[in-house]
């Protein structure tokens, strides 16, 4: 469902889509299916793109592991400039995730910096 985010890019983000989510806050479960949705506008040419998700755990941020990070087998690349990306990312919540709640910072970069960037609510149960 529709997520409320704040952007952390330059406004990017138009979208942000959990599954079986919505509003402020999120429960992901370990070992379950999670799909990820975002739309943005593409702010670079750029030919990979990078995908960073960071959980804020007590006040320091924590790359989250176990997860894919080449964005372009999710999207097709090289990327232009100015065109709509419908970004799906699909992966299992890895079994290794501490249960707690977190602020997520999700990025993707690319060859000239942040080409999106979303932060949003999150518990994993």
């Amino acid at each position: 469902g529709k997520m409320k985010f704040k952007d952390c890019g330059k406004g990017e983000v138009t979208e942000l889509d959990i599954t079986d989510c919505s509003g402020d806050f999120c429960v992901i479960h370990r070992g379950k299916p999670l799909t990820l949705e975002a739309k943005f506008a593409a702010n670079q040419d750029t030919t990979k793109a990078t995908i960073k998700v960071l959980a804020k755990v007590a006040g320091t941020p924590i790359q989250v592991p176990g997860l894919e990070t080449d964005g372009c087998k999710f999207v097709k690349c090289p990327i232009k400039k100015g065109d709509p990306i419908d970004f799906k990312y699909t992966t299992t919540v890895p079994a290794i995730l501490p249960k707690v709640k977190a602020e997520v910072t999700a990025e993707l970069v690319g060859d000239h910096g942040v080409l999106a960037c979303g932060r949003f609510g999150r518990q994993v149960e």
